[in-house]
This record gives structure tokens, C-alpha cells and sequence, in this order.
């Protein structure tokens, strides 16, 4: 999704009838699978509604039944047929931190966000958002919410903000990367090696590269441990030519430093080989493991193209390839925010400079945010926010917090799109530099 949110916020569509949301379990599969295949028609060959329960965590599955009876046409089954679903998994973003460094804060990732055809555009989708706030807000620790935006001008309506870019490259075979020499010089204690997905131990292994490498990655989100050795599974049917998933992993001073996910999909012209090299995730601690990483993929025998995802347009390998020149940069939303819990959300991170402000929130979906904020952030960058009878300095809709959070949006440039008031001048420049963080967010991992 790339479009805004307008600097006027469309009026959130009326409830004209009211849902029974359930919640969903293992039972509920075959329904789930009918209902998703219907809204995504993306249907997996040889799939079962087995094969979906790795892809759901049923502590947050949600569903709406219709309950009326079968029409005509439908088989007769037990349960009503569902006309949506939502499920959310337990994640972490990593944001800017006091003093300079960075924090890892939870967030809930909605997902598998689904309606009927019959069902569009009678509320449903707010119903279910409305539930999902509300289920975050009073029974979890999260303060915000994440999403994958599949289809422009859904989600700022629900006070989601476009919070990070995501950044695809493409690099051909033995494109010449040139870092600087103190990483140059260190390249060379990094050790990497080639294991085969979705074994056990290589999952294992992936999981903990993943979670060193988000720590240390500004706007990196983390898959929750429950899932770790259900992410990566292999459907053969599904990838067709392509190989199985492969991981490439970084060591230095025997630590794993960093860790790529691949797949080749081999391809021939005129005897000649053009295979094509997919990055779906590049992740490490350090310089010299992403530049040993990227170098490995650059030269693998029969290939012809890699293509990294989930960059960004400060991403080092960007600029050691020569620039978007060299590299075809290609770029669309990544993470959308929602502040679910606004104070636990800006306490949650640090910021770039002091400031001390009231800010005056509009939250349609979130009531307990709306109102008037003191922001008070201190000189190592730890802040406190409490309600506030003060004069506001700002009004800020919430969408412009959650668009700012991983502290890659400027809050000054986000101000014409969503419709931030200054009311005493200066205020929205402070705001705006105490957010900012010295580099941009890395792009998130889907889900």
C-alpha cells in the first residue's frame, strides 16, 4: 500500500449490521480455508486446511460467522460459514532508544485481515479492527500494532500510519561492492556457510541469526518464538522449479554475526546460464558479515541476477553497489503503525533531543488515546507523556505518531497528509527533530 492518508481522514463507514465474532481453533480449519480462499483466490496446489495451521496463531484467530442458514447453493455444513477473519501474531519492533542507542518494544502484527465478497462494504472491516484494537488495548502488553498493507487506501482510515519503506535490488552477478577499508580489512574474519530449509536445526539457527540481527537493526520486526520452526515450510507443489529455501550464515569469532534466506530458480538461454538468485531476508550485526553475506550471493555458479528485499535507502549494500544506478531500486510500503496504548507507546522509545510539549490526539477508534498529552523527553532521550489541562502546542492525529514511530518519517513532512496543527510556533519542528532518528528504519520482514 502506498497511497497516504489524506490530510482529512475519510468518515469510517457506518455499522449497518452487527457481526457475531468467535473465536477460532484448529477445529475451524476447513471453513477458514474456504473463506480464504475465496477473498485472496491464491490457492495453493495440493493445499489442505491442514497446511494453514502453521500460518495462524489461534490465541488471536477472530472470526465473523453469518448466521443465517445455508443459501441456496451452499453446502449444509455444522458451523456458519465465516464472511471474515483477522489473527495477529507476537512480535517486537525495534525503535530508536535513550542515550543514543535502540529498543525493542512489542507490537501485535495483524494479519490474514479477510471479507467476503457478500460481505464488503457493510462495516464488517471496521467491526473487526474495532475488535482487534480493543482486544490489544485491554488484553495484552503491546502498546501499538503492526501490519503488511495489501491493497491501497485501507488502513489510515483506522489510524494505521506508512511508518517504513521497503526497498528492492537488483544486482548482477559479480557486481563489484567497495566498502569502506576498516570494513574491508575485517571482511575477511567472517566465515559463512550453506544450509538446507526447513530442517529443524536449520531453523533453530535461523531463529536465533533473526533475533541477534533485529536487535541491532533499527525498525526490524521479530517472528514470534512460537513460530520459528513453521515459518519457512516447504510446499514442493507450491514453488514448482524453484529449490527449496537455503540459508546462508555468517560467523565471527565463532558467533553467528548474520544470516541471508535465499532461493534459486535455475534458467538457461542459449546454453548460457541465467539463473536468478530471490533474497527474501538479509540481516547482520555488523558491517563486515553483511558484506561477506552479499558477496557470497553475488557469486553463486549458474546465476545471472540477485534480488534483495527488504532494504532500505540507507542500506549500506546499496551504496557499495555505486548507488540506484547500479542497483534498480525499487520501492513500496513496508510496516504500517497503529498507537493502540499512547502513552506506553512514547514511553516505549527514546528520542533524538529534548522536548516539551502538549499534544492534543484525535483517535476515533481508540478514545482512551484521544486528548491532550504532556511529552517531556530529557536530555539522554527518555521520555514521560501524561494526561495534560494545559493549552495544546499541537494537534496531531494518531495516524501521524504511528507514521513517525520507527523514527524514519519526519513529522514536519508528514504534517500536510494528515493534517497536524500548529498552534504555537515551533512546536511541530521539536516534535518532529525529538521522533527523527539518524537513519532510516530497515524494511520489515512479512507476515
Amino acid at each position: 500500500m502506498t497511497d497516504e492518508t489524506p490530510s482529512t481522514p475519510p468518515t469510517l463507514p457506518a455499522q449497518r449490521r452487527t457481526w457475531t465474532m468467535v473465536d477460532l481453533t484448529r477445529d475451524d480449519l476447513p471453513r477458514i480455508k474456504e473463506l480464504e480462499d475465496t477473498v485472496w483466490f491464491e490457492v495453493q496446489p495440493g493445499g489442505t486446511p491442514e497446511d494453514l495451521e502453521g500460518d495462524l496463531d489461534f490465541a488471536h484467530a477472530r472470526g465473523a460467522e453469518r448466521p443465517e442458514g445455508p443459501l441456496p447453493g451452499e453446502q449444509v455444513t455444522s458451523a456458519a460459514p465465516l464472511v471474515g477473519i483477522y489473527s495477529a501474531f507476537d512480535m517486537t519492533l525495534t525503535v530508536p532508544g535513550p542515550a543514543d542507542g535502540l529498543a525493542v518494544v512489542p507490537m501485535t502484527g495483524l494479519t490474514w485481515v479477510g471479507v467476503h465478497p457478500d460481505a464488503r462494504r457493510k462495516g464488517l472491516l471496521t467491526q473487526m479492527i474495532r475488535d482487534h484494537l480493543r482486544r490489544v488495548h485491554d488484553g495484552t502488553e503491546c502498546a501499538i500494532s503492526g501490519l503488511h498493507a495489501s491493497e491501497a487506501g485501507i488502513y489510515g482510515r483506522f489510524g494505521y500510519g506508512h511508518a517504513t519503506t521497503e526497498v528492492k535490488l537488483e544486482l548482477g552477478r559479480g557486481t563489484t561492492l567497495t566498502p569502506s577499508p576498516d570494513v574491508e580489512a575485517a571482511v575477511g574474519g567472517v566465515q559463512t556457510h550453506v544450509v538446507t530449509l526447513p530442517t529443524a536445526d536449520g531453523l533453530a539457527a535461523l531463529h536465533q541469526a533473526h533475533l541477534a540481527c533485529a536487535a541491532t537493526t533499527l525498525g526490524a520486526v521479530t517472528r514470534p518464538d512460537s513460530k520459528a520452526d513453521q515459518w519457512y515450510r516447504d510446499f514442493p507443489k507450491s514453488r514448482g522449479s524453484k529449490e527449496p529455501r537455503r540459508l546462508l550464515l555468517a560467523r565471527r569469532d565463532g558467533a553467528i554475526s548474520g544470516y541471508a534466506v535465499f532461493r534459486r530458480e535455475s534458467k538457461w538461454q542459449d546454453a548460457t546460464p541465467q539463473g536468478t538468485v530471490d533474497v527474501s531476508e538479509l540481516g547482520a550485526v555488523d558491517l563486515p558479515s553483511l558484506l561477506a553475506l552479499a558477496r557470497r550471493l553475488l557469486d553463486l555458479d549458474l546465476t545471472s541476477k540477485v534480488t534483495f528485499w527488504g532494504r532500505s535507502m540507507d542500506d549500506p549494500l546499496l551504496w557499495w553497489a555505486g548507488g540506484p544506478r547500479s542497483a534498480n531500486p525499487r520501492v513500496y510500503d513496508s510496516l504500517w503503525v497503529r498507537i493502540v496504548d499512547l502513552p506506553h507507546a512514547l514511553t516505549g522509545r527514546g528520542y533524538s533531543a529534548p522536548c516539551d510539549l502538549v499534544l492534543d490526539v484525535t483517535d476515533e477508534l481508540c478514545p482512551w488515546n484521544a486528548g491532550r498529552w504532556r511529552l517531556r523527553v530529557d536530555a539522554r532521550g527518555a521520555a514521560s507523556c501524561e494526561r495534560s489541562d494545559d493549552p495544546p502546542d499541537l494537534t496531531v492525529p494518531v495516524a501521524a505518531l504511528g507514521a513517525a514511530y520507527p523514527g524514519g518519517r519526519s513529522l514536519v513532512s508528514l504534517a500536510p497528509l494528515h493534517g497536524i496543527t500548529q498552534i504555537r510556533a515551533g512546536a511541530l519542528r521539536e516534535l518532529s527533530r525529538a521522533f527523527r532518528a539518524d537513519s532510516e528504519p530497515a524494511a520489515s520482514i512479512d507476515f
